[in-house]
């Protein structure tokens, strides 16, 4: 960590800015796959109005007109069940306590925690950065609209939040790396698929672990919440630690490590809506994060 907070370390303001580059490009693509599923899926939506028997595309456009109060119905009851959630006391989790006690082994480099941190929308904008992170508030969220046919109606956003470890590897040898992440907040993921729509709605975590020395390590990366289907109402508190493993083979000299949790939503249809939110009420939040290394 030498000099790092004074500006000094080349290596480092290069790999953030090379970060910041990819963030951007995964937030551009994710835009067009969007805007390109929707442009395409309202042709074929409008050559289906034209094809169908009258009573059916009567059916269809009533359908239609229904879902603003569909989905404003929709909106008020994931308010309530937000309240809620938010309010909800926390699970405790004592996975992390199980190992927390040890001390580092011989010749291990022991824990680590991040001295910087950035939170990313998928709108383009940096909510949040800085050096010696603390409980972040990150939250996303997805509503969709029409009748989802042919992927129209679509909604989805990503937040990602990243924290930068680093240390001096002792010797030249493979490193085994414990990563920790504190979570506290809760999901809502609700869609009513009908026999003439196509709704659907998502919420996904994951973690991913990269290293860099001298040049990029291999990723790894681990799925730690995926809920969702066409016909859902589920709502829960999702608290705790989670972990994941990562090695990364080094050499004596300075190392870094990205920790990245990406927050997904996704909703296609009127009324379908998926939530994430890590940010409502004190008790909920992302928490500073661990890396035990050896």
């Amino acid at each position: 960590m030498d000099n790092i907070q004074a500006g000094t370390d080349v290596v480092f303001e290069r790999l953030l800015a090379a970060r910041r580059e990819q963030v951007v490009a995964l937030q551009k693509a994710q835009a067009e796959e969007l805007a390109d599923i929707e442009a395409r899926g309202q042709g074929r939506l409008a050559d289906l109005k034209k094809s169908l028997p009258k009573e059916l595309a009567a059916y269809l456009a009533r359908a239609e007109e229904a879902e603003p109060k569909a989905t404003a119905a929709a909106a008020k009851d994931s308010e309530a069940v937000a309240a809620r959630l938010a309010e909800a006391d926390p699970a405790e989790s004592t996975a992390l306590q199980l190992v927390l006690g040890n001390g580092p082994a011989a010749a291990a480099v022991g824990w680590l925690s991040p001295y910087y941190g950035t939170l990313h929308g998928s709108d383009g904008s940096v909510y949040w950065q800085g050096y010696n992170p603390g409980n972040i508030n990150a939250s996303c969220y997805a509503n969709g609209g029409g009748s989802g046919i042919f992927g129209t109606g679509a909604a989805s956003f990503s937040v990602y939040m990243d924290w930068w470890f680093t240390f001096r590897a002792p010797e030249n040898r493979n490193y085994s790396h414990q990563v920790y992440v504190p979570f506290n907040g809760f999901y809502i993921v609700r869609a009513d698929d009908g026999w003439f729509d196509s709704k659907e709605a998502k919420v996904n975590i994951s973690l991913t672990a990269r290293g860099y020395q001298y040049n990029y390590k291999p990723a790894g990366s681990a799925n730690v919440l995926s809920v969702g289907n066409d016909n859902i109402n589920v709502n829960d508190r999702f608290d705790g630690w989670r972990t994941m493993y990562y090695a990364d083979l080094l050499g004596a000299d300075q190392a870094y490590l990205l920790v990245s949790a990406r927050l997904y939503v996704y909703a296609r249809g009127g009324g379908s809506t998926a939530q994430l939110d890590f940010s409502t009420g004190n008790a909920n939040y992302l928490g500073v994060p661990l890396v035990y290394v050896s």
